[in-house]
């Protein structure tokens, strides 16, 4: 069995959702997907969720485990 950690990026603004920003990522290790949200900034939420504050804007990191037989 084969798992990976697929992280969706989205971009807030005042509790509005905008469209301009919807990022995918796609990552075989827990410990560089967590490396890469330590590097660019972000805080632990909940268990998948990650936030960053960035000037007026949010970007919340959704995080999906994907297990594949």
């Amino acid at each position: 069995m084969t798992k990976f950690f697929m992280m969706n990026i989205s971009k807030k603004t005042d509790d509005l959702e905008c469209g301009e920003m919807n990022e995918e990522k796609v990552f075989e290790k827990k410990s560089e997907l967590k490396a890469y949200l330590r590097n660019e900034g972000y805080y632990k939420e909940s268990k998948y969720q990650y936030i960053k504050l960035h000037e007026e804007s949010i970007y919340v990191a959704t995080v999906e485990k994907i297990k594949v037989k």
